[in-house]
């Protein structure tokens, strides 16, 4: 289970690197204006935050999480296949959000596949899994950013959606490796379940505060996720130094990952949630006005905070507050209002902002703006966040 778990997360996020970075340049190669480009990512975001619900809840009350997850893959996989063949924003808004109705379950569902497995194998940490992910994201963004500029940065080069369907295909075909322990029964599944339970999950105070932060948090990342390779090239350079950026950004996470189980036992939780916040505010606040290689490249390693000590820390108080038995629906629930809701918010003024302001450097003083509130709640909320008990292994 370690080395196909660990595969999954490498491909998964291969698949999220290619995306990523090159996702909007190759669209806007294409001739997408912003607001299309903005528009077709909010589109797949809105429907994989209430399927993955779907899927996750469905996974929870059959007991069935690694055969859910066999089946998402392999859905998701036929649907991106389509992906290099679309050339109108109708066509990419459909795939994308075909693709997001089977996708948006698969990483809660791998995480609680993951997080479970840990408890089961002693020595095992979640976080030191999670980090194969990290260096798939490494290996596929720095690698296409590199064959991207060896080929002309060429507009809409076709080797963008290539890379993205190939990752999608092999973390399918790994997923369908993936078998869980001996489990009781399934009980029938009600759909209208999901509701108690999403609202049991959600009437703890400290939970429902976390969603709070952690939803302005994505929200305020949103020009990065979608505009950081379009930040790139509004400078003149190359595709290669957008995969550069992200291959240093997440070598960074990977190094927080890595350290996360050191710096829990040192830190709480709310601690590490206030520095990675307050990171994650120089970070925009220096990117904004950064203009040279250098800057742009370099900034990148507050990657560590803004994303690898803030999601170990977030799925750490995830894992303590939320009974074993909904895991994957809390997993879910976070994913859809934290992903969902702040990438469908944040995607959508991200695209509108681009479209209005001609570049992508003034997008990030307003994120800074954004995770400035999500460091106020994160201050105030401290004593909640850092009370969090464990409640089951």
């Amino acid at each position: 289970m370690s080395g196909r778990l660990r595969a999954f997360y490498f491909l998964y996020y291969g698949y999220v690197g290619a995306s990523q970075g090159f996702l909007a340049p190759w669209l806007r190669g294409l001739g997408f204006t912003g607001d299309a480009i903005g528009g077709v990512a909010m589109a797949a975001q809105l429907v994989s935050a209430p399927a993955g619900l779907f899927w996750a809840h469905a996974a929870d009350r059959r007991d069935a999480r690694e055969k859910t997850l066999r089946r998402c893959a392999f859905g998701a996989a036929c649907a991106l296949a389509f992906l290099p063949f679309a050339r109108t924003p109708l066509q990419v808004g459909l795939v994308l959000a075909a693709h997001g109705f089977f996708g948006g379950a698969l990483i809660p569902l791998a995480d609680s596949v993951t997080m479970e497995w840990a408890v089961l194998e002693p020595g095992r940490s979640y976080a030191r899994t999670r980090l194969f992910g990290s260096l798939g994201f490494v290996v596929v963004a720095q690698g296409l950013g590199l064959l991207l500029t060896a080929r002309g940065d060429r507009p809409g080069d076709l080797l963008m959606p290539a890379v993205a369907a190939v990752s999608v295909l092999g973390y399918a075909l790994v997923a369908r490796t993936l078998q869980g322990p001996a489990r009781t029964a399934p009980e029938p599944l009600t759909s209208a379940a999901f509701f108690p339970a999403a609202t049991r999950i959600l009437s703890d105070p400290a939970v429902a505060l976390l969603f709070l932060v952690c939803v302005l948090h994505w929200a305020g990342c949103a020009p990065y996720h979608l505009l950081y390779g379009v930040l790139v090239r509004d400078h003149g350079l190359p595709a290669s130094l957008t995969g550069l950026g992200l291959a240093l950004g997440v070598l960074a996470e990977v190094i927080a990952l890595f350290a996360f189980p050191a710096l829990l036992r040192r830190f709480s939780l709310s601690s590490l949630l206030v520095a990675a916040s307050a990171g994650t505010i120089v970070r925009w606040v220096l990117l904004s006005r950064a203009h040279d290689a250098a800057s742009i490249v370099g900034l990148q390693l507050f990657h560590a905070l803004s994303f690898g000590v803030w999601w170990a820390a977030a799925v750490e108080a995830m894992r303590r507050s939320v009974p074993l038995q909904l895991r994957a629906t809390g997993q879910a629930l976070f994913s859809a209002l934290v992903f969902g809701a702040g990438n469908a918010i944040g995607y959508g003024l991200a695209g509108a902002g681009y479209q209005r302001f001609g570049s992508a450097s003034p997008l990030f003083a307003f994120a800074a703006a954004v995770e400035t509130a999500a460091l106020l709640f994160t201050a105030l909320a401290a004593a909640r966040l850092g009370g969090v008990r464990a409640t089951n292994a």
